[in-house]
């Protein structure tokens, strides 16, 4: 370590980004970095017993790897650098590109600040732009400023991709298909569930594809709900109601082949308890479409995961640690933790009219169906001006005085009012087992960021994960018992002023990090980085615009296309399927197109196209 070396390195980083500086600063007053000698004398870091660099010839080893990549750079592209180590393949790409038109990405601030304290000015160039210690969505959304009109590419490190792959693969992937929406996008299948509390977000999560710039298609199965009731209460036999149940998932979950077949998806994603079967994630797997579950459910209290997990090519998850290994040992591959969010097209803030506010108001509500838990909870806070409002909440004995419009079902835009009028929000996690607060808690419910992105004031029920999403006492506020909600309750009451500045900053933070736009970018990321073949289908698809223009302006082709002008990258079946939708007498050149689509139809069913 040269502390010459690295005041120098520090003050040209500094220059450029104090913060990034001061950041480096604490770090390498902290830091614990293991360095190695290499055999020709080269500094080499190891972090858990790995060597980021080779401990003979690290400079040798990282020349080799960069021919490897066979880049020829054409004097205007911009280099994305993933993994810092200590530079030597840094060191390779300065030779052939300015540092002007490299960014250095490092997750780990300890070892950035170790590799500006063991290697010479030389190795980090001024010029050189870097993004260290940041998190996906914020790392993203910095490279998608500065390559927003610029050819890019990323040369991702090995070792530091093996040492931090959620991180360093994701960010490659997300990348891709940042490009990839740019060609026309992926080609998406999302699976709903019949019923339940998940169901609203089949709708957001299709809006972020579509915003990212996909293409996403709902198969509802919300449509099968009556046939549902009707099989559960045709026979009280256990045996035939099972024998029922699993014929009507074999029925939808054959549905989904021949949907994903015909759309010619490149991804089909469940979600909660939509319906499949090995079956038919095996023959998706025979057609190259890639299937994904996102499990939105606490693994101990609704177990069916075991079954399927381990037939999906992909398994998100919104629990950590216990969970993640539980999968593994069953087969599971790579699951990854993706926590739910919030659409900030739903959840936002809203004037509310004098009326909505006399009904939606109160000190304090909640929004949610009447678990063990909120049931045993809720009669310490009756004397409050307390509205309770949602469903299942039959016997509830004192609590029937608080509970509103006789416990129905309330609607997303109502719930958003209720969240807008409200001023202390009561966000208690459902449980079945624990009276009041459940000590173990981790995972986040969706009510936790929909709150935050309404800018609505809320105290949330201590979880382990909380903290890795919001700021504890400057976002949100928690509590662990009654006497402590009730205390806290009592000073916000107290305080508006401090209620609206923590939920203003909650939005903001949820904005930025925590919508469904976040979440389903980083969900393809995941895909895409563990499977670098993994293309559109469709490849580069042509907006209206290029099609007027290859047609000529007075055409009848680009009178015709004129209605798709901003529309993005199109399909045949994309301009069919508005054309079929239209009223009077087709022009000629719209019928050759619906002609035209109709062989495509055909060529689809009998598998030649």
């Amino acid at each position: 370590m040269d502390s010459n070396y690295f005041e120098k390195n520090l003050k040209r980083v500094a220059d450029q980004d104090p913060a990034l500086g001061d950041k480096l600063l604490k770090a390498y007053q902290s830091s614990s970095i293991e360095v190695k000698t290499a055999r020709n004398g080269s500094p080499v870091p190891v972090i858990q017993g790995k060597a980021l660099h080779s401990t003979y010839e690290p400079a040798a080893e990282a020349e080799k790897w960069f021919a490897s990549l066979g880049i020829e750079d054409d004097g205007k592209s911009l280099y994305i650098v993933a993994g810092m180590g200590f530079g030597y393949h840094l060191e390779q790409l300065l030779k052939r590109v300015p540092a002007e038109r490299v960014v250095v990405i490092e997750k780990d601030v300890s070892l950035a600040a170790a590799a500006l304290s063991h290697r010479s000015p030389d190795t980090f160039q001024a010029g050189l732009r870097f993004i260290i210690g940041e998190n996906l969505t914020s790392t993203l959304q910095q490279i998608n400023d500065l390559t927003e009109s610029t050819k890019f590419h990323c040369l991702v490190h090995p070792a530091s991709a093996d040492l931090f792959p959620e991180y360093y693969i994701t960010l490659s992937g997300q990348l891709r298909t940042r490009q990839a929406a740019k060609r026309g996008g992926y080609k998406i299948l999302l699976v709903s569930p019949i019923y339940g509390g998940t169901l609203p977000m089949t709708t957001y999560i299709q809006n972020a594809f579509n915003n990212l710039g996909h293409r996403c298609e709902i198969l509802d199965n919300s449509v099968f709900r009556g046939g549902l009731d009707l099989i559960n209460g045709l026979t009280s036999s256990k045996q035939h109601a099972a024998s029922l149940n699993a014929g009507l998932t074999t029925l939808l979950a054959e549905m989904v082949t021949a949907r994903a077949l015909d759309l010619r998806a490149d991804l089909v994603l469940w979600i909660a308890q939509s319906p499949a079967t090995p079956e038919v994630l095996q023959e998706l797997k025979k057609a190259d479409i890639q299937t994904a579950f996102w499990f939105v459910e606490d693994y101990q209290l609704l177990p069916y995961w075991q079954s399927i997990a381990l037939h999906f090519d992909h398994f998100f998850i919104i629990q950590k640690g216990e969970f993640e290994q539980k999968l593994m040992e069953i087969g599971c591959r790579q699951p990854h933790y993706l926590p739910v969010a919030a659409d900030p097209h739903v959840h936002l803030p809203l004037n509310l009219s004098p009326e909505e506010l006399s009904e939606f108001g109160s000190d304090l509500s909640h929004v949610g169906a009447g678990y063990f838990n909120r049931r045993d909870f809720f009669t310490g806070l009756l004397d409050y001006d307390f509205k309770l409002w949602g469903s299942d909440w039959e016997k509830s004995g004192v609590l029937n005085r608080i509970l509103q419009r006789a416990g129905a079902r309330i609607s997303t835009e109502d719930t958003v009012k209720i969240f807008n009028a409200t001023k202390i929000n009561v966000n208690l996690h459902s449980s079945t087992f624990h009276s009041g607060v459940n000590p173990f808690g981790d995972f986040l419910n969706p009510r936790t960021f929909e709150l935050a992105a309404c800018g609505a004031f809320q105290l949330v029920d201590q979880r382990k994960y909380l903290a890795d999403n919001y700021d504890i006492g400057s976002e949100v506020d928690t509590f662990s018992s009654l006497q402590e909600f009730r205390d806290k309750a009592a000073h916000y009451l107290e305080n508006p002023q401090e209620r609206i500045e923590m939920a203003e900053a909650a939005r903001a933070r949820t904005l930025k990090e925590h919508t469904y736009e976040h979440r389903m970018s980083e969900l393809l990321g995941v895909i895409a980085g563990r499977c670098p073949q993994w293309e559109p289908k469709s490849g580069g698809l042509p907006t209206a615009e290029d099609l007027i223009t290859e047609a000529g302006v007075e055409s009848e082709l680009a009178q015709v296309m004129q209605q798709f002008v901003g529309r993005g990258p199109l399909t045949l079946e994309d301009i069919a399927a508005d054309l079929e939708k239209g009223e009077g007498q087709l022009k000629r050149t719209e019928a050759m197109i619906l002609l035209l689509n109709e062989f495509r139809r055909w060529g689809v069913e009998k598998g030649v196209v």
